[in-house]
């Protein structure tokens, strides 16, 4: 983190310093995750309110408080009007003060595959920070960039949201050189309301985009017409899986097995063999999307391709465990909605052997929710996977369409039964998806310790 002074902290804040003035080195907004001698940051939520954990950040030394509530212990303290605020003031402060060239990502799926394959380019080229795992909110954001310090040369930052609003606070904070829309599908609709709602929450991020920054843009979301008077005096970067008239980017002889897929990339510098340790249709068009963001930042494309090969796999993102070599789980719990959905049956029949897929509800789709799982149950009727195992309260009309199916109500009775699968089976492949709040990894976890 850059040094900042209480007394800078109380002016970009316009809050009022009490105490000494002293330089601050880091900043935490978690007793549990603490550094001695930071400044701990008090904010409030729905749920909770660390004002009540002040007296606990005493005791482990830190050494001053942000507050928006007055305080009695005898410690540096600013009060401001809001917490969370403030710790965004702090954060764009820093922004400003640091060297390096700011990209912002954001989009219905594929953020955070999308942020770890540019950064894993990147690194090779300069220091390099990026939103840890998938803090991608108000708060998420601002401490993403007070990671930042002189030496770095890019931050990579994710921006999620799931109501309007929020991408432009945390877009204008962050003050993006660069900025992409990496898709644009059906999720998060009980805040967005429409794919139209989506579509233009999304686009909030060009609000924070610097007057000579770029916007790189996926021609396959159909959503460029839409967006046409935000970026018509930007920078303009597309890219596609397929060869359009606009794009810069798009991919051919895309290839893939149980361990990974490979394509050849075409990029205004000419194209070149990709290879990426991960399963996937999806994965091409991200991997698409990293590039075109470090062709904007100039970086060439050996480095391109050595950064691709090496990202890291994300924890349930399609990841790939062998029971055995002819039994396959697929753990994609990470989370839901329809397009993912989609991709995952699409990568699962191209899996060999029996391909059964496990789901559980895909949340946060608004009063359309059961037509949403139906839709999945069609797609998946015409696809080549051979049975379903659906868990919750939704997902059975998920297997009331698919012609091989059943519901579990209890994981579990479900775990038993693709158990007993496994053993029946020579040859099997089994993909668990659903969304964070149905903790299908608890059933992932369950078949691998079975299977030791």
């Amino acid at each position: 983190m850059i040094p900042i002074s209480l007394k800078k902290i109380a002016e970009v804040t316009d809050g009022k310093l009490y105490g000494k003035n002293i330089i601050i080195h880091e900043i935490a907004t978690n007793t549990n995750e603490f550094i001695p001698g930071c400044l701990f940051v008090a904010l409030i939520g729905k749920k909770f309110n660390a004002h009540t954990f002040i007296k606990d950040a005493i005791k482990k030394n830190c050494s001053a408080i942000l507050t928006q509530e007055k305080i009695k212990f005898h410690i540096s303290h600013v009060l401001v009007k809001n917490t969370s605020i403030a710790l965004g003031k702090i954060a764009c402060w820093i922004r400003h003060m640091a060297h390096a060239k700011i990209l912002a990502i954001t989009g219905s799926s594929g953020k955070t595959s999308v942020k770890e394959m540019t950064s894993s380019i990147l690194k090779r080229n300069g220091n390099t920070i990026c939103t840890i795992k998938n803090e991608n909110n108000h708060i998420g954001a601002p401490l993403t960039l007070l990671q930042l310090t002189y030496e770095h040369k890019y931050a990579v930052v994710e921006l999620g949201a799931n109501h309007p609003g929020e991408i432009h606070y945390t877009a204008n904070i962050v003050q993006p050189d660069i900025v992409l829309i990496n898709n644009i599908n059906y999720a998060h609709l009980e805040g967005f309301k429409s794919l139209w709602g989506v579509s233009k929450a999304k686009s909030e991020i060009f609000s924070g985009l610097k007057e000579k920054g770029t916007a790189i843009v996926n021609l396959d979301s159909h959503h460029l017409s839409q967006w046409k008077k935000k970026i018509k005096d930007r920078n303009s970067i597309y890219f596609s899986t397929q060869r359009k008239k606009l794009s810069h980017f798009f991919a051919s002889d895309i290839k893939t097995n149980v361990t990974y897929t490979s394509f050849t990339m075409h990029s205004p510098y000419g194209k070149i063999k990709i290879k990426l340790p991960f399963l996937g249709y999806q994965s091409v068009s991200n991997a698409l999307a990293a590039s075109a963001c470090a062709f904007s930042l100039k970086i060439p494309l050996h480095i391109i391709q050595k950064g691709l090969l090496e990202s890291p796999m994300i924890p349930g993102r399609l990841e790939t465990t062998f029971l055995n070599p002819n039994k396959i789980l697929i753990n994609d719990t990470y989370n839901s909605n329809i397009a993912s959905m989609i991709a995952s049956i699409k990568v699962l029949e191209k899996m060999p052997g029996y391909k059964i897929l496990v789901t559980g509800d895909m949340a946060e789709l608004g009063k359309n929710s059961i037509v949403y799982h139906q839709v999945i149950g069609n797609t998946a009727n015409i696809s080549k996977i051979n049975k379903i195992f659906s868990i919750g309260s939704i997902s059975n009309n998920i297997t009331q369409i698919f012609n091989n199916s059943r519901h579990f109500y209890h994981q579990s009775q479900l775990a038993k039964t693709l158990k007993k699968m496994i053993l029946k089976k020579k040859k099997i492949t089994i993909l668990i998806k659903g969304s964070r709040s149905s903790k299908m990894e608890k059933v992932v976890n369950h078949l691998i310790k079975e299977n030791k």
